[in-house]
């Protein structure tokens, strides 16, 4: 994180929270002596900013007198959240309606700023960059469009203890350990765990901070990742999220994805004129084909079918024109020798883009044509570079996710391949994977690469990421904390992944962190130690990472986990379904009498059904739940339990 002249160290509350999960208090800045923000104290909740204690008699939150609606938004938001930690309402007001009020300013309000000598370039910080700067007992909260909402997000988050784990329900810590009986837990459907401190004082001292995320596009698709309020306090802000434009909007695409037929259907147009299609060994397909990307007719309709698409979603940025999900790109005289000539089949593609995207250009000036480097177009090609208004999304699917890409040999093509397109595109974003997409619901050990590659990204040029993940279904490994992972990472790549880790199991599964944390330490240990044990998106269940010791250890720390939690039926039920990858491995590795398989897919079936499980892996019909279910149990041989019979029913008189 880009900081300028910030000490901050968080004791107190915060403290008290990461030393239960294990961690150190936030210590940032080059002047430790003096520290910038601190939280002190048991009492209740006091924000003091320059010596000057935070209330509504004596502060107002001030936005312009007209203001966006993020800015409004926001300054609506701090004020919610500062009552929650104090108990009391600060009101929302116009610059031109302060009077003798100590400001705590939110957004551009130009006059104020000057009057505090607050210099912010809003230049600089462009749509997404946060300031954040304390002018004796004021405060300043400015940004661009999004970056004044984040600005708010992470004033409260770093610096007043506030966290967003997962949308839904709220735990407000009343003091004492992360986890003591004294959490206020309410939603007893135990969707949310968000932390809002109300103990302790926090005292603002001398705080400047300036920050423009790396990143543009911080994206991920787990189900748990898409509702609004949560995504913008995480800074995610993908097409997959529910943002509105109070919420500062969102990287929107139109037409996200294999969009080749989109563009001609092979079962309208493949009649008429197979010339638009693939011609592989000699013949044009309409069967699981791509486009002829030297057809000049395929061009034109390509434009206009884009400029429709524009014209049908004017608000989205992002127009993809992607090939389709399978081989067979076009090996005619024309494209076979462009391909030839750029000694990669992305040559054609990348030349068919480049004519779409000059033509967008002249008309729509902030529109961005999209494509992938993807499988048989990943490797980048020779000289032609892509437009400055083309985006290219390079996809890691190949990859070894079990250890860094830039330190295991199965990536080596793939880091080569990053660094080739880096040297000919302006904007590289990166398609990547996070799960296994065969066994969705088995362990992935890629908690402890999630950061190393998202830093290997960012240094190598890339300006987006797309992180896939188990957006077909709830109920997948470690959901809910990968996401957490995820977001903190993307906002921030230097964030570490241990202190991540342990702030979310604490907060989210209470005393069972403990158990839990040996356990992800216990499958990720297993390929740390062993170099040449890989995990890649189509890993299976009899994976060396993945042995009988492995798993009959982990089922014992579960043992102890549930233990834990066994008198809170919100932590117990979490629990179950965090157990799921290991039952599902056990089930997977069993045989026809083996004991106790019954009950583990008894087990498991019922945590899934109540969690809302409908797949256990991507797309096939054979990885629907109750699929699944009816096919091991004829594999094992089992005969499910008949369901009670209805009671009876007494005849009416």
């Amino acid at each position: 994180m880009r900081i300028a002249a910030v000490c901050v160290v968080l004791p107190g509350f915060l403290g008290v929270l990461l030393a239960a999960a294990g961690c150190q208090p936030v210590v940032r800045g080059p002047d430790v002596g003096k520290p910038a923000v601190t939280i002190e104290g048991a009492g209740p909740r006091t924000l003091v900013i320059g010596g000057r204690t935070v209330d509504p008699a004596t502060h107002a939150i001030v936005i312009p007198d007209a203001p966006t609606p993020q800015e409004k938004f926001a300054a609506e938001d701090l004020a919610a959240h500062v009552e929650k930690m104090t108990g009391k309402r600060l009101a929302v007001i116009s610059e031109g309606a302060l009077k003798k009020e100590t400001p705590i300013v939110v957004g551009r309000c130009t006059a104020l700023l000057k009057r505090l000598g607050a210099d912010v370039d809003f230049d600089a910080l462009g749509l997404e960059g946060v300031a954040i700067e304390a002018r004796g007992p004021a405060l300043v909260l400015a940004g661009g469009k999004r970056g004044v909402l984040y600005a708010v997000y992470t004033f409260l988050e770093d610096y007043c203890g506030c966290r967003w784990f997962t949308p839904g329900r709220t735990i407000a810590p009343k003091g004492g350990a992360y986890h003591s009986k004294e959490f206020d837990v309410r939603d007893p459907a135990g969707a949310d765990c968000t932390v809002v401190p109300t103990r302790g004082t926090v005292q603002v001292g001398a705080l400047r901070v300036r920050y423009v995320p790396p990143l543009e596009l911080r994206s991920t698709d787990y189900p748990c990742s898409r509702d609004a309020d949560w995504a913008v306090r995480n800074r995610i802000n993908g097409t997959q999220t529910r943002l509105d434009e109070q919420r500062g909007g969102k990287v929107a695409y139109s037409h996200f994805v294999h969009t080749f037929n989109s563009i001609l259907d092979p079962a309208k147009e493949f009649a008429a004129h197979p010339e638009y299609f693939s011609e592989v060994k000699g013949k044009r397909i309409g069967d699981r084909t791509q486009l002829c990307l030297t057809n000049p007719d395929v061009l034109r309709i390509a434009k206009e079918t884009v400029r429709r698409w524009i014209k049908e979603a004017p608000q989205a940025t992002i127009f993809s024109v992607s090939q389709n999900d399978w081989g067979n790109y076009c090996t005619c005289a024309s494209c076979k020798a462009l391909a030839e000539a750029e000694g990669s089949q992305a040559g054609p593609l990348i030349h068919f883009i480049n004519a779409i995207a000059d033509d967008i250009a002249r008309d729509f000036p902030d529109k961005i044509i999209d494509t992938l480097a993807y499988q048989w177009s990943r490797k980048p090609p020779r000289s032609v570079r892509p437009r400055p208004n083309v985006c290219v999304r390079l996809c890691s699917i190949e990859c070894c996710f079990a250890h860094p890409l830039d330190g295991c040999e199965v990536n080596r093509s793939f880091v080569d391949d990053i660094r080739g397109w880096n040297r000919l595109c302006d904007r590289l974003y990166i398609w990547d994977y996070v799960i296994d997409y065969h066994h969705s619901i088995m362990p992935f050990p890629n908690l402890r690469v999630l950061a190393p590659n998202i830093r290997f990204f960012a240094a190598n040029g890339v300006r987006g990421i797309y992180e896939e993940a188990c957006y077909f279904t709830k109920g997948s490994e470690w959901a809910e904390l990968r996401t957490w992972i995820l977001a903190k990472t993307l906002w921030d790549p230097a964030y570490d992944t241990d202190r991540a880790i342990d702030e979310f199991l604490a907060a989210y599964y209470g005393p069972a962190a403990g158990p839990l944390r040996r356990c992800i330490d216990l499958v990720h240990r297993q390929v740390a130690e062993h170099k040449d044990w890989h995990a890649t998106i189509w890993a299976k269940p009899d994976a060396p990472f993945l042995g009988a010791d492995v798993i009959a250890e982990a089922a014992r720390l579960f043992d102890q986990a549930e233990a834990a939690v066994a008198g809170d039926a919100v932590l117990a039920h979490r629990v179950a379904v965090a157990r799921l990858p290991i039952i599902y491995v056990q089930i997977m590795q069993s045989k026809p009498g083996d004991a106790g398989t019954a009950a583990l897919l008894d087990r498991f079936e019922q945590v899934a059904r109540k969690e809302g499980v409908t797949m256990v892996r991507e797309h096939a019909a054979a990885g629907m739940l109750d699929v699944w279910l009816k096919t091991q149990r004829e594999r094992l041989k089992i005969t499910p339990a008949a369901p009670p019979a209805p009671p009876k029913l007494s005849n009416p008189k």
